[in-house]
């Protein structure tokens, strides 16, 4: 038996996509603590804080997810390309200078800009000391050089700094935070977490890539702004239509326990596609640098029949998942998540067709152009349906679902004209 398992590791190790397969699993090591951690957390927080202090925590937490976005910015997507065309050791130190400079000053303009909305909004102004130090916290969280390592190639250094850093954080909040006059040590432990996650990672680049970090000019640092827009609002259009949804939802229905059921649904389909991350991370450099789409094609064949199993499964068991998030006066909501179900299949085409297939060939414009049709039709589709009267939430469903098929048949199309044709799967 051992002899089998050995063979199968040497033949891993021999394969010319090991890296994927390695940096795969250390992104699914990920994954488990991101799901393990918010259980252990959130239940203490909602007991400790109480209803007026956990509303704070969530609405700051919601709040500082604008800011998140827009100072990612999508570097991760066009740092790791540039990491990966780079000849030497300097170009990757001036890469990563240029974009951390680039983060420092969308850092600023974030800070210009939270500082007046949270003065304007009565909860936020009566604690605002918490809110600018939850800022502080989020933008040191999405400031670690992670494209370095998707760039290289090599991920598990960021399982094991998540694991560290969040692990830290945890376990001091247990030790600091136990009423709601202790809320000021939530962001100051995350902080504390954002500080050790970035030591963590400029420690790793040093040890495992022989990189760190050189002082670029701020010209560069504008070319860096320049050239990531582009991947920042093709990220963005994607999530467009996710949140209009949400947003016409609350306009247009006055049956709040649909609402709700909306919420749920939605939560639950979330936590299932977030079990594509580790793939679509993952494949992105390895096609750039492998340029094997073939292997790109064979998982998309393969993962066929696995996701149809599971949208049946999901579906099925659409009643015990409604049952565990929202409990017994949650079951109405059934019917609702089973019409989302097909979600899970056209989302994980449209994902792994997109950034890592797509993006790795540098058509960036098509991942853009087929999220700007997509996110199009799904706020025509809605507005026309709210002003002829028919905006149900089956009718909401339903073009929630067409929407991201429509996305997923473009990255399909473009991935066959640009990448697939003359592959074998």
């Amino acid at each position: 038996m051992s002899e089998k398992k050995n063979t199968l590791l040497e033949r891993l190790q021999l394969s010319s996509h090991y890296n994927f397969y390695r940096n795969a699993l250390w992104q699914y090591g990920i994954q488990i603590v991101k799901y393990l951690l918010p259980l252990i957390v959130i239940p203490y927080l909602t007991r400790v804080l109480e209803p007026e202090g956990y509303a704070v925590y969530a609405y700051v937490v919601s709040f500082m997810t604008f800011v998140q976005v827009f100072v990612e910015y999508g570097f991760n997507l066009s740092g790791t390309r540039q990491i990966v065309e780079a000849k030497t050791a300097h170009q990757k130190n001036l890469i990563t200078g240029s974009i951390m400079q680039a983060r420092l000053l969308l850092t600023l303009f974030a800070l210009l800009v939270v500082v007046p909305v949270a003065l304007a909004i009565p909860l936020t102004r009566d604690n605002f000391v918490f809110t600018l130090l939850f800022f502080i916290g989020v933008c040191l969280r999405v400031s670690t050089p992670d494209f370095v390592f998707q760039g290289e190639e090599d991920l598990r250094p960021l399982t094991t700094r998540y694991l560290i850093s969040k692990g830290a954080s945890t376990l001091l909040t247990f030790a600091f935070v136990h009423s709601f006059d202790d809320i000021l040590w939530v962001p100051i432990l995350d902080i504390v977490s954002g500080v050790i996650a970035i030591l963590w990672s400029f420690a790793a680049m040093k040890k495992r890539f022989g990189l760190g970090i050189a002082r670029a000019s701020w010209r560069s640092s504008f070319r860096e702004l320049k050239r990531s827009g582009l991947y920042c609002f093709s990220n963005a259009t994607s999530a467009v239509y996710t949140s209009f949804s949400t947003l016409f939802i609350g306009v247009a229905l006055t049956n709040q326990s649909e609402i709700a059921f909306w919420s749920v649904s939605m939560t639950a389909i979330a936590a299932m596609q977030s079990l594509y991350g580790p793939i679509t991370t993952s494949l992105y450099p390895h096609l750039m640098i492998n340029k094997d789409v073939g292997f790109a094609k064979t998982i998309l064949f393969r993962s066929a029949p696995i996701l149809i199993l599971t949208i049946i499964l999901f579906a099925v068991g659409a009643p015990v998942v409604m049952l565990i998030l929202g409990g017994p006066s949650y079951m109405e909501g059934v019917p609702i998540l089973r019409l989302l179900s097909p979600l899970l299949f056209f989302s994980y085409y449209a994902s792994v067709c997109g950034w890592p297939v797509l993006g790795a060939l540098g058509k960036v414009k098509e991942i853009t152009l087929t999220g700007v049709v997509a996110a199009l039709f799904c706020i025509g589709a809605l507005l026309a349906a709210g002003a002829f009267g028919f905006a149900t939430m089956v009718v909401i469903c339903v073009v929630r679902v067409v929407s991201e098929a429509l996305l997923c048949a473009g990255r399909v199309l473009f991935c066959v004209k640009f990448a697939f044709q003359g592959t074998r799967a």
